[in-house]
């Protein structure tokens, strides 16, 4: 009975917490508490995990065979970019936290992995991991064949404005298809703060829907109840896409 007690204390004190923090909290606070948070959390260091199953199964449906280039972005130390690299992929991968691009960059040893620097709002611009000061434009790595916003990422933008520019980026530097997950929305604030999450935006698949579609994003498969997840793809890719199929099944005629 004292521990439940404990406990409602305990999430009336964290909700309270996280009101007061996403009120007052700017946008370089966030950021820096974020990076830091995952920075030192070691699921987020360790890549051995490989990828979650319902990761396996959409680049299994969706993803073309390798070879081709994949973009990860907020790729951590490398959870999803190693094991796809040991798959047959090329893989460019950037993240925002300097230490897990790093870890990256020292765990791909001969691996076709590209470690970056960078984060959703400043694409398509990139840096070097060894040369900070040295700026990478993505779209001369592009067009990539495939491409992940890694595991919630999207959550922790601030802004639907920031999703649709994000998803509109990588669509733009995307001819294949885009795999994104985040965190279900379930009821309250749509703002929060925890202390081992930082700040984060929960969303329901209605919502992600709608920011692709104002992307210009298809959405090829959506999951809203188990894994909340979605593949996407750039609308324009598509069309044209079409626009060739017809006009090879026009010369067959």
């Amino acid at each position: 009975m004292a521990t439940g007690l404990i406990d409602r204390l305990y999430g009336s004190f964290d909700r309270l917490r996280s009101k007061f923090v996403v009120a007052c909290g700017s946008d370089e606070f966030f950021d820096s508490y974020n990076d830091l948070v995952y920075a030192r959390n070691q699921a987020y260091r360790m890549a051995t995990k490989g990828l979650f199953p319902f990761e396996q199964r959409a680049i299994l449906r969706h993803f073309p065979t390798p070879p081709g280039t994949v973009l990860i972005g907020a790729a951590g130390s490398g959870r999803e970019a190693l094991v796809l690299a040991r798959q047959g992929y090329q893989v460019v991968a950037f993240e925002p936290i300097r230490p897990l691009a790093i870890s990256l960059a020292e765990a791909s040893d001969a691996l076709s992995i590209e470690s970056l620097i960078g984060r959703y709002e400043d694409l398509p611009v990139v840096r070097s991991v060894s040369s900070p000061s040295v700026i990478v434009d993505l779209r001369t790595r592009a067009p990539f064949s495939a491409a992940i916003l890694s595991s919630g990422s999207i959550s922790h933008l601030r802004s639907d404005q920031q999703c649709i520019e994000t998803l509109r980026r990588f669509g733009q530097l995307t001819h294949g298809p885009i795999l994104i997950s985040w965190f279900p929305y379930s009821g309250g604030p749509t703002r929060r703060f925890r202390m081992n999450v930082g700040f984060f935006r929960p969303f329901t698949g209605g919502e992600i829907h709608a920011l692709a579609k104002d992307a210009g994003l298809d959405v090829l498969h959506l999951d809203d109840e188990h894994n909340w997840h979605a593949v996407l793809r750039s609308s324009t890719m598509r069309s044209a896409e079409v626009i060739s199929m017809q006009e090879a099944h026009t010369d067959q005629s």
